[in-house]
């Protein structure tokens, strides 16, 4: 058991480190003015949404006008030399109730303004963008300005985007376009069951192997206490065992690790809206499909693109508890017995039983209810799995 937290330990730490590595770090860029504070990154990746906060520091009440389905505020491209005016009408002007935010800014007040369904047609080409609030003050007709870069993505983003998301968002909208109602919970319902479908094998061998390793570590630990003063000789014996029972204590990370890559893609694609999704990733046969009519609403009840607080979190925790215990299977004698040479045994046992349910809750309680709702969808693929270990004849 001390192999499987280790594989859960490996797996978050490595979900977070490829997060902040594709969450960008560029630097705030804040343009200050006696009246007008603007925040932002300095430079967006192209295809990203762009946002950028704004306070009022005027002393008087601002109001932004509510432009929809045009653009909100005024967005111009710099091109040889001069400052173009960008505009973008939505096609679908019933998405404007899904793209609000406060137009009314009393002194003090912040606001955060996304781009949104906008983004693709104002922020198309790499280059220099500046936002304009224009209001009137003092009875004066002010105008703000902000600059912001669009620039490609890096290497790695290149080959992540090629290789994975990409692949990924397009099988999931595959689909979501060929579902009635075009609905996204039932698209990663198909999603998840291809990809565990393509794992089954690599997920079956490190079943097996898990049920062997509980078999054999009785064994290990009673190594454990004869070799304690010689490591060494600890690492052939154990190696040895491993070897006579065809079982490594890593073998099932592979399938683990190839999920990483789909929990991530999900979230980059949930995390805004699908209609915020620059449409050229789309491969051909997919292009004329309008992200904008996809349905996140799943049976009614829960929108896959927004935190779900409570009830989706529970259910995860109860499900990963379920997988734990069945994972555990009959270790009772085998913790009895290996007790005294390893004290820790029941301690992990006990932690991997319920801590971990409570980290993969908390976990989708921070993150858009799609990636959550896929890890569930997966969970309970794997407690079926690992009933026909438990109870297949060795």
């Amino acid at each position: 058991m001390q192999n499987k937290f280790i594989r859960f330990l490996l797996f978050f730490l490595i979900f977070l480190v490829v997060f902040q590595l594709f969450s960008g770090k560029d630097k705030n860029n804040t343009a200050v003015n006696d009246d007008i504070v603007f925040v932002s990154k300095s430079a967006f990746v192209i295809g990203n949404e762009v946002t950028l906060t704004m306070e009022n520091r005027s002393g008087q009440i601002l109001r932004i006008a509510n432009t929809c389905p045009a653009n909100p505020l005024q967005v111009e491209f710099y091109v040889n030399g001069e400052w173009i005016k960008k505009e973008a009408v939505l096609e679908d002007p019933s998405v404007c109730g899904k793209e609000e935010f406060s137009n009314v800014l009393e002194p003090g007040d912040k606001v955060r303004i996304g781009f949104g369904a906008w983004n693709a047609d104002l922020f198309s080409e790499t280059g220099r963008y500046r936002v304009i609030y224009q209001t009137i003050l003092d009875e004066k007709e002010k105008n703000y300005f902000h600059e912001i870069v669009i620039k490609e993505p890096g290497i790695l983003r290149q080959g992540w985007n090629a290789l994975l998301y990409r692949p990924i968002f397009n099988t999931l909208i595959f689909f979501v376009s060929k579902l009635p109602g075009h609905n996204l919970g039932w698209g990663i319902i198909f999603l998840t069951l291809i990809i565990k479908l393509i794992l089954l094998g690599p997920n079956q061998k490190a079943l097996k192997s898990q049920k062997v390793m509980r078999t054999v570590q009785p064994q290990l630990d009673a190594l454990k206490e004869k070799y304690k003063n010689d490591p060494q000789r600890l690492a052939q014996e154990t190696m040895a065992i491993w070897k006579k029972h065809k079982v490594s204590p890593m073998g099932s990370c592979l399938p683990m690790l190839i999920q990483f890559p789909v929990l991530i893609a999900l979230f980059y694609v949930v995390k805004n809206g699908l209609a915020i999704v620059d449409p050229a990733i789309l491969y051909a046969p997919l292009k004329n499909f309008d992200l904008a009519s996809v349905n996140p609403i799943f049976l009614g009840i829960i929108d896959l693109t927004k935190i779900n607080l409570i009830a989706l979190p529970v259910i995860i925790g109860g499900l990963q508890f379920a997988q734990i215990r069945l994972s555990l299977g009959k270790t009772a004698k085998s913790n009895a017995l290996s007790k005294q040479s390893n004290p820790a045994m029941p301690m992990m046992n006990s932690m991997m039983q319920y801590f971990m349910p409570v980290m993969i809750a908390v976990f989708t309680a921070s993150l858009p209810a799609a990636v959550g709702f896929y890890w569930g969808i997966s969970t309970l693929f794997g407690i079926g799995q690992q009933l026909v270990v438990n109870y297949a004849k060795d």
